[in-house]
């Protein structure tokens, strides 16, 4: 198993807070983690002294989520083995080894954190159907199925993304993307306006290249802790969310020309021109 998590510059801390954490409990072949926002000799000097040699480092200056993950699901190619990806700001739970072995048939799976389905996950729950339990030391988890493209007509009326991974506290990959999958969808993110990529969320995107790979439902289980940063600023503006999805729904139609992605790029056109008109009014 390779281990990987990825992180802003500004929070290279949750490194030797919680990954470090994660590598104990998983016992990966490799860890790595890719830091964003590296653009300077001396940065790189300051990671060198923050992070255990033991971890390997990758850098980049990719300014946002999504085109870190295109970069990082090239590379783990190389390895030719299951990936875990944990977020930067998770600890995995001590059973997480067990639902890996249990979950890792399945070419994706996903996890939730204790907090959020302590909650009541019901986003989650309304497009997932339940496919069986694991009994883990005496106690028993559910597994959901969460489909990851919602086409229908009431769909596109309604709040939430027509592509989305589910769950992405921790998401593991037993199979991953062909190169060319990869490639033509970073070229539809490219032609994103650098400046609203960050407005995507990166379980669009990875939901995007599931529904690619023939992938139609994701697995997901209960697995970790979620230590919230806090660093997040409020709500994106609805505006400048549609304007994003609707760049990045024409970019995949130009390269796929599919009608999901037609629908996609709709829906986004609606909100846009629903914002305007709140905005004019």
């Amino acid at each position: 198993m390779i281990l990987s998590t990825y992180l802003p510059f500004y929070r290279i801390h949750e490194i030797t807070i919680y990954f470090t954490k994660n590598i104990e409990i998983l016992k990966p072949k490799n860890a790595i983690v890719y830091i964003d926002n590296i653009f300077h000799e001396k940065q790189k000097e300051i990671v060198a002294r923050a992070v255990p040699e033991t971890i390997e480092v990758r850098f980049g200056n990719w300014r946002n989520r999504n085109n870190t993950w295109t970069t990082m699901l090239r590379d783990f190619r190389e390895f030719n083995d299951e990936v875990v990806v944990v977020d930067s700001d998770n600890l995995v739970g001590q059973d997480l080894p067990e639902i890996h072995r249990n979950l890792s048939k399945y070419p994706i799976y996903g996890i939730i954190d204790e907090e959020a389905w302590s909650r009541g996950p019901h986003h989650f729950l309304a497009r997932s159907r339940k496919i069986g339990e694991l009994e883990i030391n005496g106690a028993k988890k559910p597994i959901y199925a969460y489909k990851v493209y919602e086409g229908s007509i009431r769909g596109l009326f309604r709040g939430g993304s027509v592509f989305f991974i589910g769950p992405k506290q921790v998401l593991g990959f037993s199979r991953l993307p062909d190169p060319e999958i990869i490639d033509r969808v970073e070229r539809a993110l490219n032609r994103v306006d650098p400046w609203l990529r960050n407005f995507i969320s990166d379980e669009t995107l990875l939901g995007v290249i599931a529904h690619l790979m023939g992938i139609r439902e994701v697995p997901w289980t209960i697995g970790s802790h979620h230590m919230h940063h806090g660093s997040t600023l409020g709500r994106a503006t609805e505006l400048l969310v549609a304007a994003a999805h609707f760049q990045f729904g024409r970019g995949l139609v130009r390269e796929f020309g599919l009608g999901e992605f037609r629908r996609y790029m709709f829906k986004y056109l609606m909100s846009i021109g629903r914002n305007l008109g709140n905005v004019v009014g």
